[in-house]
């Protein structure tokens, strides 16, 4: 028989009338999705015989009038189903943020509606959790693209372990099952909602990657437009900030400073030389010009630091990148 999937260290009791569901699936629900209805049925046979109750949460991220029609009926079709409807559109990030506010389960499923792996693998993802994972990552392998979008994912993922240190394979798998803790404490905005295990892993929690196959002709979302990647960097230079600089910016903005002040510095070094020492004129040269932007570039990107520190010292105590696993006495 198999063990529930709350974990002993999750305390959840929002229960509504006694009938408080084990398992919460979060879909948020844009511009592209699969059958919805055959979604419910194949949650249901897969869920049903292995959770105390589920909950299917849709996030209606500001989708057309026939998607509402088709959530209406699933509501109505099957009682798990409970929609979310944002007024306008907010991105991935702010509907799986707002669907974890809204479930009630212990732990958290999270599904792109396009449905990249079969729901058949779902039960990979869960067993890890019965085991005392916090977090259980999908990693699509094999793959089925070819071309630039393989190559494109994983030169990604390649750039993200190296910059963060954290071992993914693969960010851009939407299929995770969580503790909820994990999301609930989270900053997710914006696009950063891909790099959930670096922040999890960041923060302490077991996680772990479930390798699973990926279903034939589905291919990532933007995986032929360049500005998906150039965005996927930002995040990712974004993502390296939060993580490792976001209590000491002083570290990320000083070292740059200091760099150009220094180079600075060394080129006026250069200048003295030639101006004193060979006695050639020195103020039509470009580098002069050079050197003194180095040197003020430099003081004012360290000044940057400094005032970061100075608001970090005056908030440290509102501060919170760690989890508390238990306390005893």
């Amino acid at each position: 028989m198999d063990t529930p999937l709350g974990s002993p260290r999750t305390d959840v009791t929002r229960a509504l009338g006694g009938a408080t569901p084990e398992v919460s699936v979060i879909i948020p629900l844009g511009s592209r999705y699969d059958d919805l209805e055959q979604l419910c049925r194949d949650l249901q046979r897969i869920l049903a015989p292995r959770a105390k109750g589920y909950e299917v949460i849709f996030v209606d991220d500001a989708t057309g009038p026939n998607t509402r029609l088709w959530l209406r009926a699933l509501m109505t079709q099957y009682p798990e189903v409970r929609v979310i409807r944002l007024q306008r559109f907010m991105g991935e990030s702010t509907a799986l943020a707002i669907g974890a506010q809204s479930a009630r389960g212990a732990v958290l499923i999270t599904l792109d509606p396009y449905l990249h792996v079969s729901l058949e693998e779902l039960p990979k993802l869960l067993a890890p959790l019965r085991q005392g994972m916090d977090l259980v990552c999908g990693w699509r392998h094999p793959r089925q693209e070819s071309g630039l979008s393989r190559a494109a994912s994983a030169g990604f993922n390649t750039l993200a372990r190296w910059l963060t240190g954290v071992t993914v394979h693969d960010l851009n798998c939407r299929m995770r099952a969580m503790d909820r803790r994990v999301l609930e404490g989270m900053p997710i905005y914006g696009e950063l909602h891909r790099f959930l295990p670096i922040f999890a892993a960041r923060r302490g929690y077991r996680w772990c990657e479930v390798q699973v196959p990926q279903r034939p002709g589905k291919r990532e979302l933007g995986a032929t437009d360049p500005r998906a990647y150039f965005r996927h960097f930002l995040d990712l230079l974004t993502l390296v900030f939060l993580t490792r600089f976001i209590k000491r910016p002083l570290h990320f903005f000083g070292v740059m400073g200091v760099t150009s002040f220094a180079v600075g510095c060394l080129i006026a070094l250069d200048l003295v030389y030639i101006k004193l020492v060979r006695g050639s004129g020195i103020g039509h040269r470009p580098l002069l010009l050079l050197a003194v932007m180095l040197v003020v570039v430099g003081i004012q990107i360290a000044s940057i630091g400094l005032l970061g520190e100075l608001m970090i010292f005056t908030h440290a105590r509102q501060l919170k990148d760690y989890v508390v696993q238990e306390e005893q006495g």
